[in-house]
């Protein structure tokens, strides 16, 4: 497995090191090993530029995905290989806290690294093909991420 992650910013302090294990176990988790993936921390001014420039939406986000390969059915065939970019509001993530999480977040765990773990799970099922445009889709995408957050290594 080859995760790359990138800080772009100075905004909001974060250990890559302490993070980086967790993110390993999603994407071990995901069934993916084989596969590389860059993520990037920015700030809210960067992914705001990102946002318009790909959604065409002038205001920042807390997560954006590009998917190397977006054909429906391409995992049927992938073995690995690049599978996409994940983009991650360091800014966005740090005011949201861990709302994705509710009530499930235990005293001393850091609201930050908690909503990052989500998010880059939220942007990792975007790369496999996931969406959340229906009810449909979204009830079986939060499904996912709910399997994701309960697997080894990946709850605090």
């Amino acid at each position: 497995m080859a995760l790359d992650i990138l800080n772009r910013q100075r905004k909001v302090p974060i250990s890559i090191k302490e993070i980086r294990p967790r993110l390993e176990a999603v994407v071990t988790a995901a069934g993916v090993n084989d596969s590389e993936i860059s993520l990037v921390f920015v700030s809210d001014a960067a992914i705001k530029r990102l946002n318009k420039e790909w959604r065409g939406i002038n205001d920042p986000t807390d997560c954006l995905s590009f998917a190397a390969n977006e054909s429906p059915d391409f995992l049927d065939d992938f073995d690995g290989g690049f599978l996409g970019d994940i983009v991650i509001s360091l800014e966005r993530a740090k005011a949201q806290g861990p709302i994705h999480l509710a009530d499930d977040v235990p005293v001393g765990a850091d609201p930050l690294v908690e909503e990052v773990v989500f998010l880059f799970i939220h942007s990792l099922l975007h790369l496999l093909g996931y969406d959340h445009q229906k009810p449909a889709q979204a009830k079986k995408m939060q499904a996912e991420e709910q399997r994701l957050l309960n697997s080894p290594g990946v709850r605090w």
